[in-house]
């Protein structure tokens, strides 16, 4: 008796831990971007988020954006891309201000949440060169 219940909760364990990392490690593609301020400059240091949409969101793939205004995605594992699907973008900018104030969003806060920034992309099941995002003021 004591054998059977062990090998239950074995069982048990071992298909709740299974579930679970299959739905998180979907396949990624890759994806690469460009984003400009709205005076034409590389949009250097901000964070751009892919937000899922749909019922089933998953993970949040996120981008720094490099000195000429470039990024790659990640997921899981650096530069991975990101699932398929359509996405949510946001985009914020944190950068310190004068030193007794803590460091501050420098977009407007319209692109900060998915529901107001108006920035949208689909990752196909291959690599993606999103077009190039211009922020306005």
């Amino acid at each position: 008796m004591k054998r059977s219940l062990t090998i239950l909760v074995a069982t048990l364990a071992f298909g709740l831990t299974s579930c679970g990392k299959s739905d998180a490690l979907k396949p990624t593609f890759p994806v690469s971007g460009q984003i400009l301020l709205p005076d034409g400059k590389p949009a250097e240091h901000a964070l751009v988020i892919f937000h899922p949409v749909g019922p089933a969101a998953g993970p949040k793939p996120r981008g720094k954006v490099l000195a000429n205004g470039t990024y790659q995605l990640t997921t899981f594992a650096t530069d991975d891309g990101a699932p398929a699907g359509d996405y949510q973008v946001t985009v914020e900018l944190w950068l310190p201000g004068r030193p007794d104030e803590g460091p501050s969003n420098r977009l407007n806060a319209k692109y900060a949440k998915p529901d107001s920034s108006g920035l949208t992309a689909t990752v196909g099941t291959g690599p993606a060169e999103i077009k190039t995002i211009t922020l306005k003021r």
